[in-house]
């Protein structure tokens, strides 16, 4: 029996094809825009000659825009596709709190361990603070309990985990405190979203870890009529941003494992069609480089109802989907889209967050 260290501490639409051509000449117009932009302010800054700011100004946010919207993918992803590629990781911490998600938790772990990689499994037991941690020692008999079945799990996958039991008064910061403690590389934590608070989307723990982890997290997400992790069909719903294309790498690499099919589906209106194109476009090529073939759809219309019906209709078993990563949605960790996705889907969802 392996021991358990116990320690005290705190409508579907194909995108049609945008030639080389078409793109090269857009983006040449827009980078003479922002170059003529430029020059003007250099000019007018020069010879003092100040009307020319603002059509200078003007030249320049155009430019800059319309190459941000030819390029989504470019600029924000270059320099990472060899990190993105490889979703192994050497240590990876597993919180498990409840019974129903273990198997699931552990299968997940496994599939994401690289070899000779350390898996440590994790119970936290919060301690009030009006109550001494002597109070931690009623719990422990349960808490070891439930992580010498995960680890009977593990070794049916040929992983033996370390397995600790924790107690502290905070359970997200005693989590982050030994993740950082042992250099872990990915969190992967279990969340029933189906019944959840207003004012967070996974609850206090996860929604703490998720946002403040200094490493890559990946949250299960799971129904209230509970369904085991499964990776038939993979649902991916992308934005073009760093998340979304890890959210693409990680069932990329469950394909490989286990078969079964991906779909990258781009949700926007009819004037993001170009863009769309262009984001799945580079999508299926990055696929295609690391062995894989995907479907890459288009829809317009509601993004939340969109990937929810298609995930329903489709009869996907996972959807996997990238945190977001803007500054602004940032309290309440994905934005709403993202958020009503995850409590409305059909199936499974996997929420990844790389790391900062």
């Amino acid at each position: 029996m392996p021991d358990v260290k116990s320690t005290i501490n705190k409508n579907v639409e194909k995108p049609g094809k945008i030639t080389s051509s078409v793109m090269a000449v857009d983006a040449l117009l827009a980078a003479i825009l922002l170059l003529l932009g430029i020059y003007l302010a250099v000019s007018g800054v020069y010879y003092g000659a100040f009307t020319l700011i603002l059509p200078a100004l003007l030249f320049v946010a155009i430019g800059g825009v319309r190459i941000r919207k030819l390029y989504p993918v470019l600029i924000t992803t270059i320099g990472k596709d060899k990190r993105e590629e490889n979703v192994l990781h050497k240590s990876v911490l597993v919180p498990i709190s409840r019974p129903e998600t273990t198997e699931s938790l552990v299968d997940i772990a496994c599939d994401l361990l690289a070899k000779g990689g350390t898996l440590r499994l994790l119970n936290v037991i919060e301690v009030p603070q009006q109550l001494p941690y002597e109070y931690a020692d009623t719990k422990k008999v349960n808490a070891r309990e439930l992580l010498l079945e995960a680890s009977k799990f593990c070794h049916q996958r040929g992983v033996t985990p370390k397995l600790e039991i924790v107690s502290a008064r905070d359970v997200p910061e005693a989590i982050l405190d030994l993740s950082k403690r042992y250099k872990t590389d990915l969190i992967i934590m279990g969340s029933s979203q189906r019944s959840v608070p207003e004012k967070v989307l996974f609850g206090n723990v996860v929604d703490s870890v998720l946002r403040e982890a200094h490493c890559e997290v990946i949250i299960f997400s799971y129904s209230r009529v509970f369904q085991p992790i499964k990776y038939e069909r993979i649902l991916v719903p992308t934005s073009g941003y760093r998340h979304a294309q890890r959210a693409l790498d990680i069932a990329i690499h469950f394909q490989k494992m286990f078969g079964g099919s991906i779909t990258s589906l781009f949700v926007g209106s009819e004037a993001d069609a170009e863009k769309a194109n262009i984001i799945l476009k580079k999508t299926r090529l990055h696929a295609e480089r690391l062995g894989s073939a995907i479907d890459a759809v288009f829809k317009t219309g509601n993004v939340v109802d969109n990937i929810v019906n298609m995930a329903k209709d489709g009869k996907y078993s996972l959807i996997i989907i990238g945190s977001t990563e803007r500054p602004s949605y940032y309290t309440v960790l994905l934005g709403s889209t993202a958020d009503e996705i995850v409590t409305k889907a059909p199936c499974n969802v996997l929420v990844v967050r790389t790391k900062k």
